[in-house]
């Protein structure tokens, strides 16, 4: 038998074999290449991202840093208290719900709260396996309760029933506390005192009602008194904060202005054609001061506009507005390193290029071995 056809048929390469071959080489070099391009894409931007974060943290003066910061660490206070209170809420709501739903004979000595899952994992001991009993079914016939499960019980060595149950609540529980507060209110409202009458009837004594919020009324030199010191603590209570804190116009694209608080200037660039002799500014001071002229009247911004904040102490400090149109020919600010549709046509002409470059190849050696 001539095994010769077989051997053939073994050692023979396919035209297509090359094909799928070079391609998934070209494939593979332009991923790679593609990697290596938005690495150093990356690379710009994160230099980008850090040299704008300087650049914002030279803005402003010290004060206002200063507040911004306040202001920051204030809000993650915020953040943690409501986070505390929501836990602390979800835990008195359990623990009074458990007060008032614990029946006779039955302790429970652990608790494991889960506020997220709702979920309440209790440890304790009863007199028998009927109270236990007992108190299953109060629990699960509470509206408060969606599941009692994983109970499981033993005898103890005080010959008292051990027991373990984890109970899923229903998220109306955290007002569990509020559908309660009338019931609390009037228990924990003291009894009126009876004083007997002269038929010997009790009755409940009454009193005038005061108002606690009116204040007592003095004659003579006693009332006047008063008077200057309520003055005095008011005049001392003024704010002396006199700042422009930003000053821009609602233009498209908006345009925003740097306020220099050393010299007290501000300076804004508007695009070329902006009529500068009708702009409406918006403008942001220190809470309580005033401002002049009106910011809410156009105003001709040809020439520098002085602006003056008068604070609630009645002191004041002007501020130089200066308003440059832009050239006809400038330029918007280029973006450093290319931007994505200059990084997909890198892409495809490497990719081209390989693919052209294999099919190439591929025909040249078909041409040599003279098989196509």
């Amino acid at each position: 038998m001539d095994f010769s056809v077989i051997f053939q048929l073994r050692t023979k390469r396919f035209w297509w074999m090359d094909v799928i071959f070079y391609f998934v080489i070209s494939l593979l070099v332009a991923t790679v290449l593609s990697y290596g391009i938005f690495l150093i894409k990356n690379n710009w931007q994160r230099q980008d991202l850090k040299t704008e974060t300087l650049k914002f943290a030279n803005v402003g003066t010290d004060e206002q840093r200063k507040q911004e910061s306040d202001v920051l660490n204030y809000q993650k206070k915020i953040n943690d208290f409501n986070g505390i209170f929501k836990n602390h809420e979800f835990a008195s709501n359990v623990f009074a719900f458990m007060q008032t739903q614990t029946i006779p004979n039955v302790w429970f000595k652990q608790f494991s709260l889960d506020e997220k899952g709702g979920t309440v994992q209790l440890s304790g001991e009863s007199d028998n396996l009927d109270a236990l009993s007992r108190q299953v079914s109060v629990l699960e016939k509470n509206k408060y309760v969606t599941n009692v499960g994983n109970l499981n019980s033993s005898l103890g060595d005080s010959a008292k029933i051990q027991f373990n149950v984890s109970i899923t609540l229903n998220p109306s529980i955290f007002n569990y506390l509020s559908d309660m507060t009338p019931i609390l209110e009037a228990s924990a409202a003291p009894a009126q005192p009876q004083v007997p009458t002269t038929s010997g009837a009790p009755t409940t004594s009454k009193t005038p009602a005061t108002n606690p919020a009116a204040p007592a009324t003095q004659s003579g030199a006693g009332a006047a008194a008063t008077t200057p010191a309520s003055g005095q603590q008011s005049v001392a209570a003024l704010s002396q904060e006199k700042l422009i804190t930003s000053f821009h116009f609602l233009l498209k694209p908006e345009v925003i202005g740097i306020v220099d608080e050393n010299n007290f200037t501000v300076s804004l660039n508007v695009p070329f054609g902006t009529d500068v002799k009708l702009l409406t500014p918006s403008i942001d001071f220190s809470p309580g001061a005033t401002i002049l002229p009106d910011p809410n009247m156009p105003q001709n911004f040809t020439n520098p506009v002085t602006y003056t904040v008068v604070a609630q102490d009645g002191t004041s400090q002007d501020y130089k507005v200066t308003v440059n149109v832009l050239p006809e020919n400038a330029k918007k600010p280029a973006k450093s390193g290319p931007n994505i549709l200059v990084i997909i046509v890198l892409i495809i002409i490497v990719f081209a290029a390989i693919a052209a470059a294999a099919l190439f190849i591929i025909r040249r050696r078909n041409k040599a071995k003279g098989s196509y």
